[in-house]
């Protein structure tokens, strides 16, 4: 009985410091790629718009649904961080899978003053892969620099926290050398 109390608590601290390292690794990694070339969205009026016409903002992609309750929880923090935010360089879209009438009765309801796109699911299922969303999950977001790179991907809700820290530091109008990515630790050539 004591061998198999002591294996199992081996296993749970492995398990322990395999997560721990990966966390790790995971925290300082950067993300610095272009997006795939080509990928447009479609807005609720059928117009179509590729990411190279927000070139020289900050992007943030959020995929979502009316159907996804993480989703909806976290769209008022996204209408909070663009009305903060999109006079220095934020802009947020926000394809939503769901049909046009769906997605614009949502946009009223929750007070979305970002443009939403629309688009068949598996148009929109196919964008979320081409942008690392292999699982189809949903909220997802993608972060894309003013330069036009993917800096962040994260699958799952954001807290309003978490959303600060990725785009205060990245938006026009800090300090020099006060940007996430500049700092040694995070640079790519430093791993």
């Amino acid at each position: 009985m004591k061998k198999a109390i002591v294996f199992a608590v081996a296993c749970l601290a492995a398990a322990g410091i395999g997560f721990g390292t990966y966390r790790l690794a995971a925290a300082k990694r950067v993300i610095d790629e272009a997006p795939p070339p080509g990928l447009a969205f479609t807005d609720l009026d059928g117009a179509e718009h590729r990411l190279e016409q927000w070139r020289g903002k900050l992007l943030l992609i959020n995929f979502w649904a009316t159907w996804c309750t993480p989703c909806i929880e976290e769209i008022p923090e996204l209408v909070k961080l663009q009305k903060q935010y999109g006079s220095r360089g934020l802009q947020i879209i926000g394809p939503a899978v769901d049909d046009a009438d769906t997605a614009r009765a949502a946009m009223s309801s929750l007070g979305i003053d970002y443009p939403v796109m629309t688009g068949s699911v598996e148009a929109l299922t196919a964008a979320m892969e081409k942008l690392g969303n292999d699982k189809g999950a949903l909220p997802f977001s993608v972060v894309v620099s003013a330069e036009g790179r993917i800096i962040e991907r994260h699958l799952g809700q954001f807290s309003a926290a978490e959303l600060q820290a990725l785009v205060q530091p990245r938006l026009a109008g800090n300090p020099p050398g006060n940007h996430p990515d500049n700092h040694p630790a995070n640079r790519p050539d430093n791993h």
